[in-house]
């Protein structure tokens, strides 16, 4: 409950447009990752540290619940972008098929 106390504090009206910009900053970058090596697991677990290391440097602060929640964002755009290419998989099987 302390952690929960303590992210309180640590949120303020400025800190919380500083961490949704770090968040989005995060997600392009872990993207871009994703994209060059197509690994998924890479990429997710780059999400982590590529936060803590951009919050520390720039905020001089981080916080462990912030690091799940950019890696919660990772594994959603992850899961998007598979599903996209299901999607366009699954398009391209059924109008083969139809062609036959």
């Amino acid at each position: 409950m302390t952690i929960i106390d303590e992210l309180q504090y640590y949120m303020d009206s400025a800190s919380i447009g500083i961490v949704l910009e770090l968040l989005l900053v995060t997600t392009c970058l872990s993207t871009i990752i994703y994209v060059v090596t197509k690994n998924q697991y890479i990429s997710y677990l780059s999400s982590a540290p590529i936060f803590y290391f951009m919050s520390f440097f720039l905020y001089h602060n981080s916080h462990f619940i912030l690091l799940i929640v950019a890696m919660t964002i990772q594994a959603s755009v992850i899961l998007f972008i598979q599903k996209k290419n299901l999607f366009k998989v699954l398009i391209e099987k059924d109008h083969t098929l139809k062609s036959n």
